[in-house]
């Protein structure tokens, strides 16, 4: 699960420099007593309340800068406690946070609310953060506001009167190694040129920057990641855009479109080497648990013997290879799980996918592995959440079939509403697993073929328009 660290009364209204509760820990440790009278006195007015006995020891503790058995600084603590001013003290906290506690969906969403000139506020900014796999948000918490401005503290934005926020692409960079903009422009690369530079960055760190052998970077990417890749166009469609954008060169005399397929030496660009490559993952290996990942090149036939095994585990893993194979063979990027298999007796899981084909799109996929029928209320369900995240398209695969409700209620949501909705069944499973993609794709064009007859029938024009 992908929390943010409490915050509770440890704004920087409250604590005004980071340092300073810190250094009353440090002094005053191991009493505890006296910890708490002390910061109750200089942060509370001596009010006697949980503020400081409860709050103040439950988000250091939260953030990594305290322990409790020893009562002492941890680390990153004492990092923070020595910093020459209050303002390095906050772009420490903050570059802590981003590197350990998932701080950068902070600086993303914010990125994106800019982006669609969104007004920032508590519950837009929540929203958004829930969109990119942020889970225990409550609706009263400021965990993400104050995060936010200690971050502006820092001086990693800059705040115009009312306006959002917007990043200091100088400061944000000496802080955290990528400036906004960076982190935007590498977000924006196709996830298979991400993968590419993640691979080639690593490679590079152990041979200084070298000219390598393009055929080495390509050789993993194919065997870790073949189903994001077309080994015939790597050259045009990842190589090639990559030098033009500056991202990795080519010796001089060397062309990047020439027709050596695997062969040619590259190097990381200045560009590439300056950003640290943990904050610029791909969204793949960011969201998509290591267990899963490990597997994730099981071949079909494998994934269809977990789904038909009797042990429930099996039936599990199973699903949730099938849903992100799916996903990957569709063209869409995983975004979040909202739920495991192993969180419904290993018989369902939920995912949110993206997609980024001629026009965004945003698809909930449910995948069943059961031995009825999937209910016309299975699909009402679906229905909620796709409302409340946005959604565009609902998914919902079984490895058995849907009831005719089901099929006559996804009917008609999507003759009523901007939804749509891709029924798969366990025929088309167990023929995409034994077949391959194409047999899931022209299911999908096919759906899309009937979905856009259904779509017919609602007005392009409003009725009182004139």
């Amino acid at each position: 699960m992908r929390r943010l660290p409490s915050f509770n009364d440890f704004s920087p209204g409250i604590i005004k420099d980071v340092r300073r509760p810190l250094e009353i820990l440090d002094q005053l440790a191991p009493d505890l007593v006296a910890v708490i009278a002390e910061w109750d006195r200089v942060f509370f007015n001596s009010a006697g309340n949980k503020r400081a006995s409860t709050n103040t020891p439950a988000t250091l503790t939260s953030l990594g800068l305290m322990t409790r058995a020893p009562l002492a600084l941890t680390d990153a603590g004492k990092t923070i406690l020595v910093a020459p001013d209050a303002t390095e003290a906050a772009r420490l906290l903050a570059r802590h946070v981003v590197d350990t506690r998932n701080g950068m969906t902070i600086i993303d969403a914010v990125r994106s609310l800019n982006a669609r000139g969104e007004k920032l506020s508590k519950e837009s900014l929540k929203r958004e953060l829930e969109v990119i796999g942020i889970e225990g948000l409550s609706n009263a918490t400021t965990d993400h506001t104050t995060l936010l401005n200690w971050m502006i503290e820092a001086g990693l934005f800059k705040r115009h009167g009312l306006a959002n926020p917007e990043p200091d692409e100088a400061v944000m960079k000496a802080a955290l190694g990528i400036s906004a903009s960076e982190r935007s422009g590498f977000a924006e690369l196709p996830l298979a040129q991400q993968i590419f530079l993640q691979i080639l960055r690593r490679i590079a760190e152990g041979n200084g920057g070298a000219d390598l052998p393009a055929k080495q970077v390509i050789d993993e990417c194919l065997r870790d990641h073949r189903g994001r890749f077309d080994e015939d166009q790597i050259r045009a469609k990842v190589i090639k855009p990559l030098v033009d954008s500056g991202w990795i060169e080519v010796p001089d005399g060397v062309t990047s479109t020439g027709r050596g397929g695997k062969s040619g030496p590259i190097r990381p660009s200045a560009k590439l080497i300056g950003i640290p490559i943990d904050a610029i993952l791909p969204d793949f290996d960011q969201i998509v648990p290591a267990d899963l990942r490990a597997k994730i090149d099981l071949p079909r036939s494998e994934v269809r013997r977990l789904l038909e095994s009797s042990q429930t585990y099996d039936r599990g893993l199973g699903l949730e290879l099938l849903a992100l194979k799916m996903i990957l063979d569709i063209g869409l990027e995983p975004r979040a799980f909202r739920l495991r298999s192993r969180d419904t007796a290993h018989a369902e899981v939920d995912l949110t996918a993206e997609g980024k084909n001629l026009l965004f799109s945003r698809w909930n996929f449910q995948c069943k592995c059961i031995t009825g029928r999937v209910s016309l209320g299975d699909v009402a369900k679906e229905v909620g959440l796709a409302i409340y995240s946005k959604a565009h398209v609902v998914a919902v695969v079984t490895t058995s079939d849907f009831s005719s409700e089901a099929f006559a209620y996804a009917r008609e949501i999507t003759q009523a509403t901007h939804l749509q909705f891709l029924l798969v069944n366990g025929t088309v499973v167990r023929n995409y697993l034994d077949k391959g993609a194409s047999v899931l794709l022209d299911h999908v064009a096919n759906n899309a073929v009937s979905v856009m007859a259904q779509k017919r029938s609602q007005p392009i024009v409003p009725e009182d328009a004139s």
